[in-house]
């Protein structure tokens, strides 16, 4: 609209200049016209006079016949053959000097000197008024292309008071104020968006974009270990074919259920519906023994479920599973459980299927008893060794703070990360122990290197979170380290602050109170309320890997950010990307209005690791 209102202004001013160039030509052609019509009227004269050869000659030799006011005319005589001969020549009347001389005259050029000027004055007048008529356009436009990049409508401010741009104007603010004095309703509305872009509308758990992405995150992670499983009921689309929509789905959300109950003691899972008839799972940093184990425990539940009559109830549903590293590939991963589905299928009745698993999977597995003697060991050490990550902000390269990531020594002096040994010290009860180890060496590390690690986070359980008298441990600690306390932030996972939410209202906000800001990390892992934003003093809330990896290319995930960015910034809590890695995605949150990035776009892995503190 902006640009047309130029054109359309710029054209008049064209117009305007032409029209003056145009009448300029024609007072120049009608002045050497008035001199033409002087000339043969001077002409038609001396034949009128009759005047002989001789007196003539001694008038065209001696004198001009007419000083005209544009040029003096005299009078010629030539002869055909150029030579001067009284007899029979032909007189006629010429200018004595140049015709250029007409357009130097003191009346032309101050007609030209007054349309030049007068031109000028309008070409003014005119700027002046399209430059009044364009600002309140510009002022929409921009605030309309702020508004797109951010994805946030922010205050507008037009100058300007004719009735279009006052009905627009109004028109915004009445949507802002809206929207300002309706929280519970973003509140729902940021829920509707996560779940249309991550949920299957049918079954209410998550799509194939939801488990992809999830998947994509987990082999980003250090070690990542875990496994995939396919379950197909072949019989859904006959079922829907027999006996309508309403049954088979029914059906499908029965199964759903008996699947999230014998999933629902093996942390982190995610379930999806991977097509008409196929769910997936992924159970990350599960064993391979475990992974086998539950996959057949599964298939007994399943196969519990009373079918319709007419559908062979022993060839209903089927298994495969892909045992995966950190070095394999999703696609890799997927064709690996896909085959095995296959496999299964083969084979006839129902069952489950796993081809065989790679080596690394099988070192990484240790019993119970070893997991336990090695983190006690280490508790005892202090054999934790320490890292520092990074997050940078997003307007300048100054660090905001620094991710503290810790590492288990084992027996042989390798380092095994957190991935792996979390899980075993939350199943062992060694949680507790283990996060106030790290804590004490973090505040040691503050006080030592003061000038080095301004602020740093550290993550923290929710067993320890939940704990009794763990709050009151993690103050005193503090107490005794007075000087770092206001440098200290904790992370929890978006999941435990929603699921936790009475338990941990209180706790948190003793933390708060003592110094310590709270962080909500893993933003966006599950599809949950925001609601949690007016019950916590949250300071600040970092994406989960899986909505940051190819968010340049993902429609959903910039979506999400967009409604989440509605109900962040009306609580000044800035949003932070974990686990950013090119430079694609990093110019795609900026536009999104992310303030700041961790990954290893900014630091890369031996970077990190040089960084490593151990505290004896």
């Amino acid at each position: 609209m902006l640009a047309k209102v130029k054109l359309i202004e710029q054209l008049k001013i064209k117009s305007l200049f032409t029209i003056m160039a145009v009448l300029y030509l024609l007072v120049g052609f009608f002045s050497v016209l008035a001199v033409y019509q002087a000339q043969n009227s001077q002409h038609h004269t001396l034949e009128a006079l009759a005047l002989n050869n001789q007196q003539l000659e001694s008038i065209a030799s001696e004198t001009a016949l007419l000083n005209h006011s544009f040029a003096r005319l005299v009078l010629v005589k030539t002869s055909g053959s150029r030579q001067l001969a009284i007899t029979n020549s032909r007189w006629y009347l010429s200018f004595q000097e140049p015709i250029y001389l007409v357009f130097t005259s003191p009346l032309l050029l101050f007609f030209t000197l007054i349309l030049f000027v007068s031109g000028l004055l309008m070409q003014k007048k005119l700027q002046r008024q399209l430059a009044i008529k364009l600002k309140p356009l510009q002022q929409l436009e921009s605030w309309a292309s702020l508004t797109l990049m951010q994805g946030l409508a922010n205050e507008l401010v037009v100058d300007d008071s004719s009735q279009e741009i006052e009905a627009i104007t109004l028109a915004i603010r009445q949507l802002q104020q809206q929207i300002k004095d309706n929280a519970a309703s973003d509140i729902a509305w940021d829920k509707s968006i996560r779940a249309s872009a991550l949920l299957d509308q049918e079954t209410g758990i998550g799509n194939r974009a939801f488990f992809d992405n999830r998947l994509q995150a987990l082999l980003k992670e250090e070690d990542a270990q875990g496994a995939v499983l396919l379950i197909q009921f072949k019989a859904i689309e006959l079922v829907q074919n027999l006996y309508g929509y309403q049954q088979a789905i029914s059906l499908l959300l029965t199964l759903i259920q008996i699947t999230k109950q014998r999933l629902q003691d093996q942390p982190g899972y995610f379930l999806a519906r991977h097509s008409l008839d196929e769910l997936s799972v992924l159970l990350p940093n599960i064993f391979i023994e475990d992974a086998e184990k539950l996959a057949e425990l599964l298939l007994k539940n399943l196969q519990t479920v009373v079918t319709p009559v007419g559908i062979n109830q022993e060839e209903f549903v089927h298994i495969g599973m892909s045992y995966f590293v950190a070095e394999q590939v999703p696609y890799q991963i997927m064709s690996e459980a896909d085959m095995a589905l296959r496999a299964a299928q083969l084979q006839g009745p129902s069952q489950c299927f796993m081809f065989e698993a790679g080596e690394l999977a099988l070192v990484k597995a240790k019993g119970s008893l070893k997991w336990r003697t090695l983190l006690n060991a280490a508790i005892n050490g202090n054999g934790f060794v320490i890292f520092f990550q990074p997050v940078i902000a997003s307007d300048s390269a100054k660090v905001l703070h620094h991710e503290v990531l810790s590492k288990v020594k084992d027996k042989n002096g390798s380092l095994i990360s957190a991935r792996v040994f979390f899980p075993m010290a939350q199943k062992c009860g060694l949680m507790v122990e283990i996060d106030l180890l790290i804590l004490v060496q973090v505040c040691r590390m503050l006080t030592a290197k003061k000038a080095q690690q301004s602020n740093c986070s550290i993550n923290l359980s929710i067993d320890s979170l939940l704990s009794a008298g763990f709050t009151e441990k993690f103050l005193a600690i503090l107490r005794s380290f007075p000087e770092v306390k206001d440098q200290l932030m904790i992370e929890i996972s978006e999941y435990q602050l929603v699921n936790h939410l009475s338990k941990l209202q209180a706790r948190l906000a003793a933390l708060s109170t003592a110094g310590v800001k709270i962080i909500a990390d893993k933003v966006g892992q599950y599809v949950v309320s925001a609601h949690y934003l007016n019950v916590y003093p949250i300071y600040a809330m970092k994406l989960h890997r899986s909505i940051v990896i190819d968010i340049d290319k993902k429609i959903e995930n910039q979506v999400f950010i967009q409604s989440l960015r509605t109900l962040a910034d009306a609580k000044n809590i800035p949003i932070y990307a974990l686990g950013v890695e090119k430079q694609a995605e990093w110019r795609a949150l900026l536009q999104l209005g992310v303030k700041g990035g961790q990954g290893h776009f900014f630091t890369e892995p031996l970077a990190e690791v040089a960084q490593a503190i151990a505290l004896d």
